[in-house]
C-alpha cells in the first residue's frame, strides 16, 4: 500500500490542488459580483419606490386639502352670489374670453398673410389671406361702442383675475396648512419638506386659482389650484425637481 502511494507523482497532486483552489476562487468571485449587482439594483429600485410613494402621498394629501379649501371658499362666496356679483363676474369673464378669441383669430389671419409673403405664394393666395384678415379685423372692431365695451371687459376680467387669485391664496393657504396638520399630526411645513416638497408650505403656489372666470352648465365655477415642486433624491443621486399640480373645482351656488 505504501509503495503505491509513493508512486503517485507529487507535482500532479499539487497541481490538482491548485486547480481546485483556483476554481473555488473564481466561483466565489462570480457569486460576489452577482450579489453586488443584484444588491445595487435592489437598493436603486427600493429608493425609486420610496420616492414614488412620497410623490403619491404628497399628491393625495394636497388634493384633499385643496378640496376642503375650495368648499370653504365656495361657502364664503354665497353672499356674493346672492348679491349678483358672481353672476356679473362670470358674464364679464365670458365676454372677455370671446373678445380674446376674436383677437387670436385676427392675429392668426395676419400671420397667414405674412407667411404667404415670405413663402412666395401666388397673388391670389395673398389676396385671399388679406381679405380674410380684413374681415376678421372688421368683425373684431364692430362699432366703436362695442369695441370699447369689449376692451373694458378685458381689463375688468384681468383685474378680477389678479384680485381673485390673491384672495384665494390668502384664504386657501392657511386652510390647506390646517388640513395637512390635522391629517399628519405634524407641523405642515416640516411634513411637506419631509415628503420632498421644495420649501414646504412656502413652496405652494396658488396663483393659477380662478374664481368665477368660467362656467359649467351656466354655473360659475371656483378652482383652487396648487402648484408645487418635488425634490427627487435616490440616495446620493439627486434628480431634477419636478413640478406637479392639483386642482379642486366646485360650483359657486
Amino acid at each position: 500500500m505504501s509503495e503505491r502511494l509513493m508512486k503517485i507523482p507529487l507535482r500532479s497532486t499539487i497541481t490538482g490542488y491548485r486547480d481546485t483552489d483556483d476554481k473555488k476562487r473564481k466561483e466565489r468571485g462570480s457569486i460576489t459580483l452577482e450579489a453586488t449587482i443584484f444588491l445595487t439594483m435592489f437598493i436603486f429600485f427600493y429608493l425609486l419606490l420610496i420616492s414614488l410613494i412620497q410623490m403619491t402621498k404628497a399628491q393625495v394629501i394636497l388634493q384633499y386639502a385643496a378640496d376642503q379649501a375650495a368648499q370653504g371658499i365656495s361657502a364664503y362666496s354665497y353672499a356674493l352670489t346672492k348679491a349678483g356679483i358672481v353672476e356679473k363676474r362670470a358674464a364679464t369673464s365670458e365676454k372677455a374670453a370671446s373678445f380674446r378669441g376674436h383677437i387670436t383669430d385676427v392675429l392668426d389671419a395676419v400671420e397667414q398673410v405674412e407667411n404667404t409673403l415670405t413663402t412666395g405664394g401666388s397673388v391670389s393666395d395673398l389676396v385671399d389671406a388679406a381679405e380674410d384678415a380684413g374681415q376678421k379685423a372688421e368683425t373684431l372692431a364692430g362699432d366703436l361702442d362695442e369695441l370699447g365695451e369689449n376692451i373694458l371687459s378685458l381689463v375688468k376680467s384681468y383685474g378680477a383675475d389678479v384680485c381673485s387669485q390673491a384672495v384665494i391664496g390668502e384664504i386657501a393657504e392657511p386652510e390647506v396648512e390646517r388640513q395637512i396638520a390635522m391629517l399628519s399630526g405634524k407641523d405642515a411645513d416640516q411634513y411637506l419638506k419631509d415628503l420632498g416638497i421644495a420649501d414646504g408650505t412656502d413652496g405652494l403656489d396658488f396663483s393659477q386659482s380662478k374664481w368665477a372666470s368660467e362656467s359649467v352648465d351656466d354655473m360659475p365655477v371656483l378652482e383652487v389650484a396648487i402648484v408645487y415642486e418635488m425634490e427627487i433624491k435616490l440616495g446620493f443621486i439627486e434628480l431634477e425637481p419636478r413640478k406637479f399640480k392639483v386642482c379642486a373645482k366646485t360650483a359657486l351656488w
